[in-house]
């Protein structure tokens, strides 16, 4: 694997050839061998192999003497072994795409663990490939069509039906496929296999295969429909050609009308005698807006626990009691999951996600099925409203009165943002906290609509629902509203953090939220109670990967597929001068990562909007129930869809304009999941949980975040804080905006 530069001399060039050859034989050699040297090798890749092995001069890999000394129980500090080490080979020679087989061998070397042989690097699951590159193929690292006939097969021998056409969509919408009518032809037995039976019911006699295949095509273009696509845009899949709207003229309207309005009724009567008198007000001011079509816009603020979300559901019931549309967004998958109904806000309104300007509009047309269902609207509920930029509320406002054909504001639907103003407030990249506060939905226009010299539509929540009842926690009720205004901090921004709720290690905190984790399977509620909390994105991978190490049961890495796209011509250079293997080692917030580790029975959290109508949100808590080599089994957990099993496949993926932190984009084809022992304090706003780690070692950086960590818990003897050991006895940094807290 040695790259020719023209200007060398060409012997040089043959030696270093011959050596390079040398040292892979040798290589295969040592993981052959059953000694210890043997059991050793086959731990490690090539490219890792120097770290643990040495070349000698007999021409043979052997032990280095730390790795002896380890093996042998003594420590590592005691190994004097540079001077010892005659040739230590730092890396394989870089070798550029278009170097054909010699490119797939080096790919294969860099992933492949153990390997005796060249035979034995083509081989992947027992089959014996013809080339380097098919064995790339087979094992995921290359971008193939192929992919796809896999993950559909996979996920065919496990379920039929409603879960393989929500697969199917998601493959067309994220997975670039070249031919996907072939895929079709192949899989629509299984994609349709509940239609026969469907139509039957329906009234439909004697059904042909013909008709089950267009009515599968129809079910599959109101499922693309929900992300503002439709089969149209895939020019060579097959159209559906009957008329099945006459099953619902608009399947996003016949969707929200989907209830039984005596049962809406029943359960809208039952919660509002559960209202205390807070939200007894805010209800009867909002819905008396809805009744009599007033168009007034609110904004329900509340601390954590005080109720939000009770306020939101009971108001989806009664409004759905008259036949009337609500929709529920939020501005994060977890806080969308919990109402009735619920989807992110960018999923449902098709808000841009890059680019946004004061000027933005959604990306709806005036005659699609998301206009019509915006024209018969009601109510609009939008929590977690304060988490997202100004321009994404203003951006709805636009199309609403444009739709609507009102100057009103948001054309006159009544509208309830929520959220608390000692929570998180919009990511600014790089931004100051004037911009931060900038961002935020106080400095919109949109706010004279709900507070000015003669209105105040703030409907304030005072009373804390989620914690334990009891004089203790009263007063942890009331040292998290002081840790949220801002309050006792001292001159060096710290507070003081009690002394019952902080921990000594890493272990320590990790033994508190996961007890017994070594041990049996937990169900998927013990992973719902439960989560370690940390402020920057790089703390949490560590904590996850450090969990599933002590978790029981056998780790999968899946290893992701690596480009670089191209604007022109002029970057074609530049790509083939930048490794496979260090692409794979990049990391961004918004991807997944390029080895992705994972057991059966572990949580996950999903990084893209698949199917939001099936609770497959940006956000989504998950467990994984059965890992294939190009599927993910998964079951969801938390919200209205707690319990839904769906598949996820690898798709496609670049950063997002605010998440880009490279200078050329990435693609990266990987399983869009990270693993959720542990999560960000931001991605955690809009939940409660029984038992919360919160890591401090590295302290919060904006607005909100330490109380919204603290506030996640039921309980203070169920959280457990982490500072770090340079730390001020028991105290931790506290930051707060005071301009954007109400009075």
């Amino acid at each position: 694997m040695v790259t020719f530069d023209p200007t060398e001399n060409p012997a040089e060039v043959m030696q270093r050839a011959a050596n390079e050859r040398t040292t892979l034989t040798e290589f295969f050699a040592a993981n052959r061998d059953m000694s210890r040297r043997g059991d050793e090798a086959r731990k490690y890749t090539y490219q890792e192999f120097p770290e643990h092995f040495v070349w000698k001069p007999e021409k043979r890999w052997e032990l280095r003497k730390s790795e002896l000394l380890r093996l042998e129980g003594r420590s590592r500090t005691n190994a004097c072994v540079a001077s010892s080490i005659p040739d230590a080979i730092g890396c394989m020679y870089f070798v550029a795409p278009s170097a054909g087989e010699r490119f797939y061998l080096r790919t294969l070397l860099t992933v492949v663990r153990g390997p005796t042989s060249f035979e034995h690097l083509r081989t992947v699951d027992g089959v014996l490939h013809p080339t380097f590159r098919d064995a790339c193929l087979a094992l995921g690292l290359l971008e193939d069509d192929g992919e796809w006939r896999a993950c559909l097969g996979e996920a065919a021998v496990i379920q039929t039906g409603t879960c393989l056409r929500h697969l199917f969509a998601t493959i067309l919408l994220f997975c670039q496929l070249t031919r996907p009518e072939s895929l079709w032809a192949e899989f629509r037995h299984n994609i349709c296999d509940d239609l026969h039976r469907r139509l039957l019911l329906a009234g439909r006699g004697h059904v042909s295969d013909k008709e089950v295949y267009d009515y599968g095509l129809y079910l599959l273009d109101c499922i693309l429909q929900q992300s503002g696509r439709s089969l149209r845009d895939f020019h060579s899949m097959p159209l559906w050609t009957r008329n099945w709207t006459q099953l619902a003229d608009n399947p996003l309207i016949a969707e929200q009308l989907n209830y039984d309005v005596q049962h809406e009724r029943v359960l809208a009567e039952d919660r509002i005698r559960q209202l205390n008198d807070d939200q007894q007000s805010a209800f009867n001011q909002i819905m008396d807006s809805v009744q009599h079509e007033r168009g007034w816009t609110f904004f329900l603020d509340g601390p954590g626990g005080t109720g939000k979300t009770f306020v939101y559901n009971t108001l989806c019931h009664r409004v759905r009691s008259e036949g009337w549309i609500v929709l529920c967004v939020a501005s994060c998958g977890i806080a969308a999951l919990l109402m009735i109904g619920g989807r992110t806000a960018h999923s449902r309104f098709k808000i841009p996600i890059d680019g946004l300007t004061d000027g933005s509009v959604c990306s709806i047309t005036k005659e699609s099925h998301l206009a019509g269902l915006l024209r018969v609207t009601k109510l609009i509920l939008w929590d977690e409203a304060l988490m997202q930029h100004r321009f994404t509320h203003e951006a709805l406002d636009h199309s609403l009165r444009d739709i609507r054909n009102s100057d009103a504001p948001f054309g006159g639907i009544t509208v309830v943002f929520g959220g608390d103003f000692q929570q998180t407030l919009p990511v600014v990249p790089k931004g100051t906290p004037e911009e931060v506060v900038a961002a935020s939905l106080p400095r919109s226009y949109l706010w004279n609509f709900i507070r000015n010299e003669q209105v105040d539509r703030v409907l304030r929540l005072r009373q804390n629902m989620r914690l334990d009842a009891g004089v203790e926690e009263a007063e942890f009720a009331q040292w998290l509203l002081e840790v949220g205004h801002g309050r006792n901090i001292a001159d060096n921004g710290t507070i003081a953090i009690p002394n019952d709720m902080c921990c000594r290690d890493i272990k320590e905190l990790a033994d508190f939220v996961y007890p017994g984790i070594d041990g049996v399977m937990p169900p998927p509620e013990y992973f719902l109670d439960r989560t370690i909390l940390a402020a920057r994105n790089t703390d949490v991978d560590d904590l996850n990967e450090s969990i599933l190490a002590c978790m029981a049961g056998e780790t999968r890495t899946y290893v992701s597929a690596d480009s670089i796209e191209n604007s022109d011509g002029s970057q074609e250079e530049r790509v083939n001068e930048i490794p496979v293997e260090y692409l794979c080692t990049l990391m961004a917030p918004g991807l997944p990562p390029g080895e992705l580790s994972l057991k059966v029975g572990c949580p996950l959290i999903l990084l893209r909007n698949l199917s939001p109508d099936r609770g497959l949100c940006n956000g989504t808590r998950m467990i994984l129930r059965r890992a294939g080599d190009r599927v993910l089994e998964v079951e969801v957990i938390g919200g209205q869809f707690h319990g839904e099993v769906a598949f996820i496949p690898r798709i496609t993926l670049t950063p997002s304009g605010k998440d880009a932190e490279f200078t050329f984009t990435l693609r990266r084809r990987q399983f869009p999941v990270r693993l959720a022992f542990a999560m960000t304090i931001n991605k955690a706003q809009g939940q409660s949980v029984r038992f919360v780690g919160l890591d401090l070692r590295v302290p919060v950086f904006s607005h909100g975040q330490l109380y919204v960590a603290l506030s996640r818990a039921t309980s203070r003897h169920r959280i457990k804080v982490l500072l770090a050991e340079t730390a001020e006895a028991s105290r931790a940094i506290n930051i707060v905006y005071p301009e954007v807290l109400m009075d």
